[in-house]
């Protein structure tokens, strides 16, 4: 039996479901990291869930009252953390659907549990009553001037707004993101820190190259040791494009964690490992995927190391 079905295997026989919040300020990049890993294990066992679904108000009421969705009270919270307790149990919900077209709140709509349910959004490390089933979590933190940009990529290219109104919007949201948002980084065993190349600012906009950095906790023993790998002759030869690789043991909020930073643009050949060992667990070839060579990005890199980290917390507890 090969590595892949065993992987499968074990996540199909049993009972168990795994849940991972992803939290961060809206435009963060979120939305990233949650698709890599649906991708990368399997849209059979990864499922996301929106937690802009359980908004209590629609745009127009929020304008109204004169709230942002990131205040608690704009936020259905009891409704939330029954539907997580229902899931965690491998029950089905019925939940609604937030429309970001219209600013809506659609539905009900029935929603069954996969084996790995991502909850996504502004608050899934904001209520002890959710955060008691996750198994996992991370906090999305760009830098305030690439979220800025980020947002005012995505909001006008994609949702319709402004730039007047994406602006306008920033600016009402700030306040309730430092007093709402931006502490759940204190609860997430991951942080992603993201902010512009050293190499470069424009590299952002032009190659998707951002300085990336992932802060981890003290997680269950590693059993593989995976490499990065570099063609040492390419690299002294001048062949390839600027890159750095840098760790450090960090300190979050009294928490001892380590942290690895990655910049530049980096040689296809430095994933092959990860790549390998990620293909072999799920029978995704990442390369296939997303991996578009002959330059890798920081982004690219992240989002196989977060996968892996996954992956392997996920099968530790199945040997609990």
């Amino acid at each position: 039996m090969s590595a892949s079905s065993v992987f499968k295997d074990i996540l199909s026989s049993s009972g168990y479901v795994y849940l991972i919040g992803v939290a961060g300020d809206s435009g963060s990049g979120k939305t990233t990291f949650t698709a890599a890993i649906k991708n990368l294990i399997g849209e059979d066992l990864v499922s996301t869930i929106s937690l802009d679904d359980y908004h209590l108000y629609d745009r127009k009421e929020r304008d109204a009252r004169k709230i942002t969705p990131l205040s608690p009270e704009a936020n259905d919270f009891s409704s939330l953390e029954r539907d997580v307790g229902r899931l965690k149990q491998g029950l089905a919900i019925e939940k609604n659907w937030y429309n970001h077209e219209t600013g809506t709140i659609e539905g009900p709509v029935s929603f069954r549990p996969t084996k790995i349910i991502i909850l996504e959004g502004l608050h899934p490390l904001f209520s002890p009553g959710v955060r008691t089933h996750l198994d996992f979590s991370f906090f999305v933190d760009p830098a305030p001037d690439v979220k800025r940009e980020w947002k005012l990529k995505r909001d006008i290219g994609t949702r319709g707004y402004t730039a007047q109104a994406v602006r306008r919007e920033m600016a009402l949201r700030e306040s309730d993101y430092l007093s709402f948002v931006a502490p759940q980084r204190e609860y997430a065993r991951g942080i992603i820190g993201i902010s512009f190349s050293r190499y470069g600012r424009s590299l952002g906009w032009k190659e998707n190259i951002y300085r990336v950095s992932l802060a981890l906790e003290p997680l269950p023993g590693i059993p593989e040791r995976i490499w990065m790998q570099f063609d040492l002759g390419g690299v002294l030869s001048g062949r390839t494009r600027p890159c750095s690789v840098e760790y450090m043991p960090v300190v979050e909020k009294s928490r001892s964690m380590g942290k690895v930073e990655l910049d530049g643009g980096f040689p296809c050949e430095s994933a092959d490992s990860i790549s390998s060992l990620l293909e072999e667990q799920t029978g995704v070839d990442p390369r296939g995927h997303l991996l578009q060579c002959p330059l890798l990005t920081p982004t690219d890199l992240m989002q196989l190391i977060v996968c892996w980290r996954i992956i392997s917390h996920r099968l530790s507890i199945e040997k609990e």
